[in-house]
């Protein structure tokens, strides 16, 4: 039997409010996955929609207990007293541009099925450099969401451009009347940064007005910390060695 492109399995229909729909797949530094990934475990939330396609990677992934799984993207649901979240997460993204063009619309198909009004998508912002406060920056589809981010500490920059899900829900979203925003912690790219995850998180849960525990993902950023500082001290000594070996002749003048 062939395999449809896209195949969208209900495990649970759910009765929402109005829910928020929060994007955490990966992308650079993992940061949106690792934050996508706290909300859920700390919120307990159920997963209630499986979508398997050929535009994910040909691949099973084996789990703690050995057996193996094949890939997949998931939603998960959390009851709240005042909005009620969708959390989109998932080990890939589409692997084609076309394939993330599909799947972001299956997505906001399932999104307005449940009435979502708002969408947060959650990634990294590769800067090539190691800071340790990670600013949060942001991009957003309409001016009146980005004055709101913007109380909460979130920086605008006014250029740059978003790829895969994170900017298409966006897009894609906003051609359907959903307002958007994007949420990008600033990352060195190269590292898996559970820091600049934890900066995104902490502005996240201010705006959705929630309360999660961060402890173990301080933790987890307290490594990422300690990993940088490695290979921040490991650039800077290839860099003395680099001009120990090739000594820069400093410049003579005539007077």
């Amino acid at each position: 039997m062939e395999m449809d492109d896209i195949v969208v399995k209900i495990l649970e229909k759910p009765e929402l409010k109005e829910p928020i729909l929060i994007e955490g797949l990966p992308g650079i530094g993992l940061v949106g996955k690792l934050a996508g990934d706290h909300m859920l475990d700390e919120l307990k939330g159920k997963k209630f929609v499986e979508i398997y396609s050929v535009f994910l990677p040909p691949q099973v992934n084996i789990q703690y207990d050995n057996t193996v799984k094949l890939v997949n993207m998931e939603l998960y649901y959390w009851k709240n007293r005042k909005k009620d979240l969708i959390l989109l997460l998932g080990d890939f993204q589409g692997i084609t541009p076309d394939s993330q063009y599909k799947l972001a619309d299956v997505v906001l198909d399932i999104a307005e099925e449940f009435n979502v009004k708002r969408i947060f998508t959650l990634g990294g912002l590769g800067t090539g450099a190691i800071t340790k406060e990670p600013k949060v920056y942001g991009a957003a589809t309409n001016k009146k969401l980005v004055n709101e981010l913007m109380k909460h500490g979130v920086v605008f920059r006014g250029s740059g451009a978003i790829f895969g899900a994170s900017g298409l829900l966006l897009g894609l979203g906003m051609q359907r009347g959903i307002e958007a925003a994007c949420l990008m912690g600033e990352t060195h790219g190269q590292i898996i940064d559970a820091k600049s995850a934890e900066a995104v998180l902490r502005i996240l849960t201010k705006i959705l007005g929630i309360d999660i525990d961060m402890t173990k993902l301080a933790e987890k950023a307290k490594e990422t910390e300690e990993q940088m500082a490695r290979v921040s001290k490991m650039i800077e000594d290839q860099k003395k060695a680099f001009e120990r070996q090739f000594p820069i002749e400093q410049p003579t003048y005539i007077r």
